[in-house]
């Protein structure tokens, strides 16, 4: 049985977990290429739809992968299109609403949508690591703060036995 994400995408966005290398850098193409990367959707069987929203990003082409659409909600609140792709559905068992929003969630689960928050969505029961193709500058040998923690863990283990 495959099933079908629905994904409210600025909730992605703005999880610590996702860090695009630059703030130049296509938003749209750098989250769908976060989620491909790290198999969040799990078998390749399984749809996502990423829902943002709003209009597309002017003079910008919306990355087409498959398994994965991303659609905006133009004069709506992309709230409500999740609520009515919800709806629209014949099977809302095999529907995973993706979002951190309480009205999201309680909508979803009374429509028999199955819910997750975007914690649980990226970091997983396991709080598997994550990667992200990042640009880093050969010169810059800055750590971001999850590889200080490693570092750091690594030392603890060694040196305060």
């Amino acid at each position: 049985m495959s099933l079908q994400y629905i994904i409210d995408a600025y909730n992605l966005v703005n999880h610590p977990q996702f860090k695009p290398a630059k703030q130049s850098v296509n938003i749209v193409y750098a989250l769908v290429n976060f989620i491909k990367l790290n198999q969040l959707i799990g078998s390749k069987n399984n749809k996502a739809v990423l829902v943002f929203d709003g209009f597309p990003p002017a003079n910008q082409e919306i990355p087409e992968v498959d398994g994965l659409t991303c659609v905006f909600s133009y004069e709506i609140e992309a709230d409500e299109s999740i609520k009515r792709m919800v709806e629209a559905c014949a099977y809302p068992k095999n529907i995973i609403v993706v979002s951190d929003d309480k009205q999201v969630k309680l909508m979803s689960k009374i429509l028999n949508a199955q819910v997750l928050g975007v914690e649980e969505f990226i970091c997983g029961k396991n709080d598997r690591k994550l990667s992200f193709k990042q640009e880093l500058d050969a010169n810059d040998p800055k750590l971001n703060y999850a590889q200080m923690h490693k570092v750091n863990e690594e030392l603890k283990k060694k040196w305060l036995k």
